[in-house]
């Protein structure tokens, strides 16, 4: 079924931090979804960089950010940082700004339209500007991603990342229908099925963080398991490219509490360093 857009919970987290390990590195997820208010804050301070020129953001609208960050064996640190305007009733992005702050800067905004994607690409022109905010980058290139022609069935074209604030807005106490919908990676278009699986129990651990106080939890449970699967839409002339979910690209399963509607381990593989386990290490509410 496509995912419907009525009878929804509410979303029970403002952050989510998840960690994971391979290779004697460690891997770490920031998942922050802000407010009406701060979306608009947020954007007003993108304003002269080329950022700013989406269509208008709302009140329905939320801002999801994500950032991943690595360290190697040898200390090296990497950084990825991402962040998604959607709008909250429709589950639909608007805007999205991809950010690269390793040894080769570069900032990625996007723009879903009608027919397309349009993204703006903006990285230093010389290494003398790399120690520059991203607004005083000079090189800057423009793109246009047409929708294919087989994508007219999609009733609408989501973010990866969204997937994980989808499945926080289940009712997770009824076994759950496959769901279909499709979402724009970096260039192309994909379609993906969200399906529930048998599980068995997981125990867990993470702390739970308000305004008050910290709490943490251990506790086994058996968890609502769903597997995502992809396939890609004709990509005419270019070859397909790979999927990604938080740095996972294919054998993903999102394992959710169902009594607290919360995701709390995230496992696939990753087609650089292989099988990953993200576990919920802080959840705030």
């Amino acid at each position: 079924m496509v995912y419907a857009t009525s009878a929804r919970q509410t979303v029970a987290w403002t952050e989510l931090i998840f960690q994971g390990s391979k290779f004697l590195s460690s891997i770490t997820v920031k998942i922050q979804l802000s407010s009406a208010d701060q979306v608009i804050g947020d954007l007003s301070t993108k304003r002269g960089t080329g950022f700013a020129d989406c269509v208008t953001i709302g009140n329905d609208s939320k801002l999801l950010k994500v950032q991943s960050s690595a360290t190697g064996v040898d200390s090296s640190q990497s950084k990825y940082e991402e962040k998604i305007w959607f709008n909250e009733k429709a589950i639909h992005p608007e805007k999205r700004i991809r950010l690269n702050s390793g040894d080769d800067p570069w900032v990625k905004s996007y723009c879903w339209e009608e027919k397309g994607v349009r993204r703006l690409k903006i990285l230093p022109s010389k290494s003398s500007e790399k120690k520059y905010p991203s607004s005083k980058w000079t090189k800057r290139t423009k793109s246009f991603y047409d929708y294919p022609a087989d994508a007219a069935g999609c009733a609408t074209i989501s973010d990866p990342s969204l997937i994980l604030y989808m499945l926080s807005t289940l009712d997770l106490g009824r076994r759950q229908e496959p769901i279909e919908i499709c979402v724009f990676g970096r260039k192309q278009l994909h379609r993906v099925t969200v399906e529930q699986e048998e599980s068995s129990s997981l125990q867990v651990t993470f702390t739970v963080r308000s305004s008050s106080k910290e709490v943490s939890v251990e506790d086994t449970i058996t968890p609502v398991v769903f597997s995502v699967t992809t396939e890609t839409f004709s990509p005419g002339k270019d070859k397909p490219e790979a999927y990604s979910f938080l740095g996972l690209n294919k054998g993903i399963r999102i394992f959710m509490d169902a009594e607290k509607s919360l995701p709390v381990r995230i496992t696939g593989t990753n087609n650089s360093i292989g099988d990953l386990v993200l576990d919920l290490k802080v959840h705030s509410k």
